[in-house]
């Protein structure tokens, strides 16, 4: 926190009315807390030992997020409103990021998108400008669909919960196609990278089923099988990913 303040002296030197503004008041009164908080966890963490192992200071800062959502909710930070009068330069800012797509959960893919867009809208925001950060689910496509239809192809070829076969049974009923021979028009650029995956199987690491990428978010078969509603999807993964 002492290094973000250190930041916000340097980037706002030049602007005399930064500093009495309530905004900076509000920061350094929020800076100061944070570093006392956390000088109180190091030392409980010292003194406060289980075999060796200590949870107090991951204790006491999962305690000081609560209590400054909490202030934010209550304070109405992230709250933007229209103004009486258009904005002039630098006065505003609208953030927007590709919202993560609901045939899954969230992962970290979707935090580094965030991340980069929620550090500029707190820039702007601590420079007083009126910010606007939107947050959604991208429920549209084909893609749910599709996956929910193999779902159901699944339950209808193997039953429910479905009983795949194994690699040696795969490979007696699949053989391993001929080589065709390689056309010359279809060759590849050798600075060129060509996948043989589509994205969807990239993705599920390897998983051939379906059923088998929803065993690996945890999902029980019971829970699984409903999946075969697409609509299932969109009232599952959005109210998931939602909680805290």
């Amino acid at each position: 926190m002492r290094f973000l303040l250190d930041i916000s002296h340097t980037l706002f030197l030049s602007q005399q009315r930064w500093w009495s503004s309530p905004l900076f008041v509000k920061f350094k009164s929020f800076c100061q807390f944070v570093d006392q908080q956390t000088a109180i966890a190091g030392k409980e963490m010292a003194s406060n030992t289980d075999g060796g192992k200590s949870f107090a200071r991951r204790d006491r800062l999962l305690e000081i997020e609560a209590q400054v959502q909490k202030l934010w909710e209550e304070r109405e930070v992230f709250r933007a409103d229209s103004l009486e009068m258009p904005p002039k330069l630098g006065e505003k800012f609208f953030g927007n990021f590709p919202f993560p797509y609901m045939n899954g959960y969230l992962h970290l893919g979707h935090a580094f998108s965030l991340s980069k867009l929620e550090f500029a809208a707190a820039y702007h925001r601590l420079r007083g400008a009126n910010v606007l950060l939107p947050f959604a689910f991208h429920c549209t496509g084909m893609p749910i669909k599709a996956s929910a239809d193999k779902i159901c192809r699944e339950i209808q070829k193997f039953g429910n919960p479905p009983a795949f076969p194994t690699a040696a049974e795969e490979k007696s009923i699949d053989p391993e196609p001929l080589p065709v021979e390689s056309n010359a028009g279809d060759q590849v650029a050798p600075d060129k990278f060509k996948s043989k995956k589509s994205k969807a199987a990239a993705k599920s690491g390897g998983d051939k089923y379906q059923w088998e990428i929803m065993q690996s978010y945890g999902l029980s078969d019971d829970e699984i099988s409903k999946f075969q509603d697409p609509y299932y999807w969109l009232s599952y993964f959005p109210s998931s990913c939602r909680r805290p």
